[in-house]
């Protein structure tokens, strides 16, 4: 990595503050030296410098909830687990992993994975072995007895790092699964503190893990400096959870008043799932991923109207949070399996319920950050933070969409390094 400056663009800096032309930026390393407009930079002498010719300069997108270890050749999470070996999952989490850094994200929070998938993708990434964004790794999601993660079945009862998730009964032995995760060298902690929308034995109305346990889940984890987030769509479960300090809760469609405001207090980062809940009730989707349940019509309609009523709640709720200035985040859940495989999907429906794009940006990037545990060293392009740098042929402050097309992320880099770059060279003019 050397010296890198790019100048006479359009510069959107993630903090919210309003795009400025004719600026620029210069990275040494891994991180940003300087900001400023053009004329003030001081280039260094061995900068390679890239005029990009008007272009938006922005900070890389973050997916502040997504699973490494979900893709599109098994929808049915349960048989992909009973079916596929971890080595095999984890090459194709690899193919992930390309796939999620092209779409213009240099981050991502995993929310929980089969084994120590995440951890490894993680590592994988970091020494330079595969390409794929910066991971904030999870292991497997703990729940409680008939939680989502409890693969109780008619032969009997299972539990091993195959599964997505393991079983934990009271604070005891969550301690005990988090510094097994600890040993194992994730960077945060997964837990559930509800169902999901359409699930047959615990739905998204219903809490799962309870005050004291998810509380022996964040002071164990942050003994080894450690984070939690929590898996949260009813409003006992989330306040439950944002009272025993989790940092951010993934869906939250049902949060109440008191729970938003709660967040807003306490700057827990609220990460709604409203595409992958849109997806969830179309039928072909809902037969494929309940297919190892063999649902008959009445029950196949329980689900789909279950994920209907979680998506009609969700748009409600995303502009219940904007509105009282609930941290927001952008996660999706899986946006490299659900069509059209893309973050800036999730993104579209908070620009289509009325939120300014500019705003829109600001969640995917400073707010994503801070979701993930990263808001002091990711998601702006601020002085001293990592040089992860999107430029785009267009301007996504005013229509985040234009994100969409890949062909106009001309350039992605990520921690100083150029991990992408179509962009047609102009003569420099400083």
């Amino acid at each position: 990595m050397g010296k890198l400056a790019l100048v006479n663009g359009r510069l959107i800096d993630g903090t919210g503050r309003e795009p400025r032309d004719g600026w620029g930026l210069v990275v040494d390393g891994a991180h940003i030296e300087t900001v400023g407009p053009v004329q003030s930079l001081r280039m260094p002498s061995d900068a390679e410098i890239i005029d990009v010719g008007r272009r938006t300069i922005m900070p890389g997108l973050i997916d502040a909830h997504t699973h490494l270890s979900y893709h599109r050749s098994e929808y049915a999470l349960i048989l992909q687990q009973m079916n596929e070996p971890l080595e095999l999952n984890t090459i194709k989490a690899t193919e992930n992993a390309r796939a999620i850094l092209l779409m213009g994200c240099t981050a991502i929070g995993d929310g929980g994975c089969r084994g120590s998938i995440a951890v490894a993708i993680r590592d994988a990434v970091n020494a330079g072995i595969i390409p794929g964004p910066k991971v904030v790794a999870a292991g497997q999601m703990l729940s409680g007895s008939g939680g989502i993660a409890d693969h109780t079945a008619a032969w009997g009862y299972h539990e091993n790092e195959t599964y997505l998730g393991v079983v934990v009964n009271g604070p005891g032995e969550v301690r005990a699964a988090v510094r097994k995760q600890m040993r194992l060298g994730v960077d945060w902690v997964k837990v559930t503190a509800s169902g999901t929308p359409g699930n047959l034995w615990i739905g998204g109305r219903t809490p799962d893990l309870g005050y004291e346990e998810v509380s022996a889940a964040v002071r164990e984890a942050a003994k080894f400096g450690k984070s939690v987030h929590a898996h949260a769509h009813d409003p006992v479960g989330l306040k439950d959870a944002v009272r025993a300090g989790v940092i951010s809760v993934h869906s939250g469609e049902y949060a109440d008043e008191e729970g938003l405001e709660l967040m807003r207090q306490r700057g827990c980062v609220l990460v709604p799932t409203i595409a992958w809940l849109h997806y969830r009730t179309q039928e072909a989707y809902a037969r494929e991923y309940t297919r190892a349940h063999k649902l008959g019509g009445a029950e196949l309609r329980r689900f789909i109207d279950d994920c209907r009523e979680a998506y009609e709640a969700c748009r409600g709720t995303i502009l219940k949070a904007y509105e009282r200035e609930t941290p927001l985040a952008i996660g999706s859940d899986g946006a490299h399996v659900f069509p059209p495989f893309d973050l800036v999907h999730e993104m579209a429906y908070f620009q289509e319920l009325g939120i300014p794009p500019l705003q829109v940006l600001t969640a995917a990037t400073k707010g994503s950050a801070h979701a993930v545990g990263r808001g002091d060293a990711w998601g702006t392009l601020e002085l001293g933070k990592a040089a992860d740098i999107l430029v785009v042929d267009g301007d996504p402050a005013q229509d985040v969409r234009v994100l969409g097309d890949k062909s106009r992320i001309v350039m992605i880099v990520q921690d100083g390094r150029v991990a992408k770059d179509v962009m047609a060279r102009e003569p420099v003019r400083v």
